[in-house]
């Protein structure tokens, strides 16, 4: 282990929903459990602070909330200049931080900034989420030219002197950027997920309260729950099984739903019949709670419309040992391929989808357990932490 040197680091985030502040968590929390020499600087929405132990705030670690007025200014913006919006944010508190490292959190955003904006008074690191550039099923034209601008804007920042350490949860595009950086290390970050213990009585209760029968299956659909999850597809696919095959099905949907999208979901729920059971949980949930519905379901469902990049629900079905019905697109349907983790299908087709429930109902889903567990243990929080404060200390 490279023993960590001091830090002045700044940690920038806009957006504070879903993951975001699950990842600065674990970092925070890493820094303070294993009380890192310097100090650590977190930007963010109001919020985050609020919900970590008071120990936390110790005299190393300092948290700073940006305004309202900053974030709807910056998330307002339009597509272009919401880069420069991000990035001259940045700056401003970095100007007044005087950081000696920055880290920000959804680097894909700041890309304009960091190319051509004004020059950082530090080196910056990011997390890069959503490479597409390496992927090789046939595209549209329109998709190809998204490829493209997205290879040679990357190219164009690989070549700033600012830019020190690109963390890729997409662990497959790290040799393709490796080509085309110039001085910027491209380092392969695991997909962090919290473990908590679980009793069986909790997983009881929970399926006693959700009222699902003992003989059903149990499919979770879980996360923000929009049109990008395949819901519409599931549900037709559920539509076309057999009675009998209904009969056996339970699908949980877990997760905050948009008040617009939640009526054609409830309109095509009410046209299913009444056979398969389908349980509507539409709120956030958090903490060792999340764990629970995944240590009830016996299958976990990723499928994603043509989604770019890693999902943490892949490794919160590793912890809890699921096998995944996912979509066979991009790094996420090869990644489950290549793991043995479960089922890719179609997930544009509900007809696919259908098939691999029957898969399901009788037990055809090959997986491999010893695969799962190995996913599971390589994506845990202080893996994650320990690759992001290891390598910045090393080029700071």
């Amino acid at each position: 282990m490279v023993e960590p040197k001091p830090l002045k680091l700044l940690i920038f985030d806009t957006i504070l929903n879903g993951h975001h502040s699950d990842y600065i968590t674990y970092l925070a929390d890493y820094w303070h459990t294993n009380k890192l020499p310097g100090q650590l600087f977190v930007v963010t929405p109001s919020g985050l602070s609020d919900s970590l132990p008071e120990a936390y705030k110790d005299s190393s670690i300092s948290f700073i909330e940006l305004s309202e007025q900053e974030i709807d200014a910056v998330h307002n913006a339009s597509k272009i200049s919401r880069s420069f919006a991000e990035w001259n944010l940045y700056l401003h508190y970095a100007g007044q931080i005087q950081p000696t490292h920055a880290l920000l959190m959804y680097f894909d955003l700041f890309q304009l900034g960091v190319w051509i904006g004004r020059k950082s008074n530090c080196p910056v690191s990011g997390i890069y989420f959503r490479p597409s550039f390496h992927y090789t099923e046939a595209t549209s034209l329109k998709e190809n030219l998204v490829v493209f601008r997205k290879k040679w804007l990357l190219g164009r920042v690989l070549g700033s002197k600012t830019l020190s350490n690109l963390f890729c949860l997409d662990k497959s595009v790290v040799p393709t950027i490796q080509k085309i950086s110039n001085s910027t290390r491209i380092i392969p970050l695991s997909d962090p997920v919290k473990n908590y213990i679980v009793s069986s009585q909790e997983v009881a209760e929970l399926r006693l309260t959700l009222g699902i029968d003992s003989n059903r299956k149990v499919f979770l659909l879980f996360g923000y729950l929009d049109d990008r999850k395949g819901i519409e597809q599931v549900l037709e696919a559920i539509k076309s099984l057999s009675p009998e095959e209904k009969a056996q099905v339970t699908l949980v949907l877990a997760g905050p739903i948009e008040v617009n999208f939640l009526s054609a979901i409830e309109s095509r729920i009410s046209n299913l019949g009444g056979d398969a059971q389908i349980i509507c949980s539409y709120q956030e949930l958090k903490g060792a709670t999340i764990q629970t519905y995944f240590e009830l379901s016996d299958y976990v469902l990723t499928l994603y419309q043509k989604h770019v990049g890693m999902s943490s629900i892949v490794i919160r079905a590793a912890v809890s040992e699921k096998p995944l019905i996912s979509s066979d697109f991009g790094y996420l349907g090869a990644l489950v391929r290549k793991n043995n983790l479960g089922v890719t299908v179609n997930s544009e087709s509900p007809a696919a989808i259908s098939e691999a429930f029957q898969q399901a109902l009788r037990g055809d889903i090959d997986h491999s357990l010893s695969s799962i567990r190995e996913l599971a243990a390589q994506n845990t929080t202080q893996a994650f932490a320990s690759q992001i404060f290891e390598s910045i200390a090393s080029t700071t």
